[in-house]
């Protein structure tokens, strides 16, 4: 998993790896606006944008109109 920020465009990138049923490998990534009204350190950043990737990825995952 790699998760970035960049604080000049506000975007966040996360990349999440796994290994597939047929032994191939899945990534998926989210690219997405992250705004913080407080200073945070680079880790708790890391540790937001993780978290919303993964809200987001459910979210699309029931489709994007019924979440």
């Amino acid at each position: 998993m790699q998760a970035q920020y960049d604080r000049e465009t506000q975007r966040a990138y996360v990349e999440l790896r796994d290994i597939d049923d047929d032994g191939g490998e899945i990534l998926t990534v989210a690219v997405f606006s992250y705004h913080t009204t407080s200073r945070l350190p680079r880790k708790r950043i890391e540790e937001e944008i993780v978290r919303k990737a993964r809200h987001l990825f459910k979210k699309a995952a029931l489709g994007l109109d019924e979440a």
